[in-house]
């Protein structure tokens, strides 16, 4: 274990992990079930959505702890309320084009399939009757919910840093008690879909994002897991870890998809229950964690191949996850219908995945350079001197 874990500065680490689960999110949001063989959810019970929340939360508290750290509360929340504003006006366009492509869809290529799985029909039924659910996020079409969870758990910032200066344990623990009421009790947000409910129950996801939280204070005051255990300690958590992600694995059995292994199975899944997203079943969240503590023991933040060329495009899609993320989710609606109308043909498939995240990567590219460039312009810009008050008689 390194002797910091989550460093203060920008850890390369947060922005590839990032970068490869906005990746398999685009994978896993259209018809690729051989291309999804690469994605966390066929090696495990959790996914990619789990790293995204679990690491918004990491670096959530990393941005915002220079205003609540100095007590600028009300610059602390002002950041935050805006950053909010930006996810929920963003998940509105997204919303806008998402729509469009599925009606383009539907009306022009009769590609219906992807307008009803995404539930638009319901909508397009009663689209006066269903603008203020938009508005006020009781609407949500499948693809279209991480979105505003992420406005949410944001908005929770101020309240954990007001328990973090209680104690660093006060957010978890906070936290953990809201989650076990999520697991027992049938508390969840609206949603006028079928299900009724938001998919990503907030109830119970605020704890993966209260925990990536806890590691940033946890960085922001040095505290190091060799600080908090023993190296045999240490060692046991490891060799459980590892126990764990290979249970799942078996669970999981991924090999199942490739031809002739269909019922190559050492535990049936249906043994072991359902273990539910929407809750974020406590089998769910063992399986990110153990793999987080893992990927903490076995990459330290300094290794120098986090900064190869071949890591740098997930690095860059990672640093700007929230444009890339929109881009990809409204790509995967295009490359879903495409993909529908070709008859689902492999080739067409795999030029599909290969275009869609090479996409993802000039666009993260191309956000770089106009953020470097912006940066150097300001540089560059000559000091403002602003002529004294002239000084006025009196009356």
């Amino acid at each position: 274990m390194s002797t910091s874990p989550l460093p203060s500065s920008r850890d390369p680490r947060i922005d590839i992990a990032r970068g490869i689960a906005l990746a398999m999110i685009f994978i896993n949001h259209i018809p690729a079930q051989n291309w999804s063989l690469l994605t966390l959810r066929n090696w495990g019970l959790a996914d990619s959505a789990e790293v995204f929340v679990l690491l918004a939360g990491v670096a959530a508290g990393l941005a915002y702890a220079r205003y609540f750290d100095r007590n600028d509360i009300r610059q602390g929340v002002t950041k935050v309320g805006g950053r909010m504003f930006t996810l929920y006006f963003t998940h509105l366009l997204l919303f806008l084009f998402v729509g469009i492509a599925c009606v383009v869809g539907a009306e022009v290529f009769n590609e219906t399939s992807t307008l009803e799985a995404l539930g638009f029909d319901t909508i397009l039924s009663q689209p006066l009757a269903f603008v203020g659910h938009v508005l006020t996020l009781t609407f949500l079409p499948t693809y279209l919910d991480i979105l505003p969870l992420y406005v949410l758990l944001l908005g929770t910032l101020p309240l954990l840093f007001a328990l973090d200066r209680l104690h660093h344990l006060a957010p978890l623990m906070v936290s953990l008690v809201v989650y076990a009421l999520a697991q027992v009790l049938p508390i969840n947000l609206p949603n006028m879909r079928e299900a009724r409910e938001w998919f990503f129950n907030p109830f119970a996801w605020q704890l993966l994002f209260t925990i990536g939280f806890t590691l940033s204070r946890m960085s922001r005051r040095q505290i190091t897991m060799a600080s908090l255990m023993p190296p045999l300690a240490r060692h046991g958590l490891t060799l459980l870890a590892l126990v764990y992600v290979a249970l799942v694995l078996v669970i999981a059995a991924p090999w199942r998809s490739l031809a002739g292994f269909e019922n190559a199975i050492l535990i049936n899944p249906a043994d072991v229950g359902t273990m539910a997203k929407s809750t974020l079943h406590p089998l769910r969240l063992l399986d990110i964690l153990a793999k987080l503590w893992l990927v903490l023991v076995i990459v330290p933040a300094g290794v120098g191949w986090l900064a190869s060329r071949a890591l740098r495009p997930f690095a860059l899609m990672g640093k700007h996850a929230l444009e890339v993320f929109a881009f990809a989710t409204l790509a995967s609606v295009v490359v879903s219908i495409i993909i529908t109308l070709g008859g689902f043909a492999s080739m067409l498939v795999a030029a599909s995945v290969i275009a869609g995240i090479s996409l993802m990567a000039l666009l993260a590219f191309g956000l770089e350079h106009r953020q470097r460039a912006t940066r150097r312009a300001i540089a560059l810009m000559p000091p403002v001197s602003v002529p004294p008050l002239a000084k006025t008689k009196d009356a």
